[in-house]
């Protein structure tokens, strides 16, 4: 009898290892968009919540790419703010005044906008979210009607709040 107690417990116990958690892979509905990723490294468990912020990352890229300033408008709360990094300064801080100001500067001079994404991480709790990701982009602008091309690839993290159950962006931008 103990034989067969031990056979049922190895065989729930192999049930339940198989049944472990499935992450967000870039083959999990992400293949079809160019320059979109999720890090094969990456341990973002595959669920509703998180595949929410990943698909507000998404939208927001595509906003971008497409100087779709209207969009990257509605993703933005209202009270956004950006302290740039720095804490013994408030000179570089902005707001959403200062974002609308870059947004239309960029969709009336940059042209050819690349803008690859790769997602690191997402994390969330309660009402806020904040994912991790690495972009690399290119686009080429004209000043005094001379092109210019800038290009580089950095590492960012966009945090949102649920603001009536939507997800905002608050900072990051």
């Amino acid at each position: 009898m103990s034989s067969i107690r031990l056979v049922v417990l190895l065989l729930l116990t192999l049930s339940i290892a198989a049944c472990g958690p499935s992450y967000i892979r870039t083959d999990s509905g992400y293949e079809d968009v160019r320059g979109f990723r999720i890090d094969p490294e990456a341990e973002i468990p595959d669920v509703e919540e998180n595949r929410e912020i990943v698909d507000l990352l998404l939208r927001y890229r595509e906003a971008v790419i497409n100087k779709d300033v209207g969009d990257l408008k509605r993703m933005i709360a209202d009270d956004y703010y950006e302290n740039a990094g720095t804490t013994v300064t408030t000179g570089d801080d902005y707001g959403i005044s200062e974002l609308e100001r870059v947004f239309e500067m960029v969709s009336k001079h940059a042209d050819s906008i690349r803008y690859d994404v790769v997602v690191k991480d997402l994390k969330i709790d309660r009402e806020k979210a904040r994912i991790d990701y690495e972009y690399s982009y290119s686009y080429r602008y004209d000043i005094a009607d001379q092109a210019t091309w800038d290009a580089g690839n950095e590492l960012n993290r966009l945090e949102f709040e649920d603001r009536d159950g939507e997800w905002k962006i608050v900072s990051g931008l």
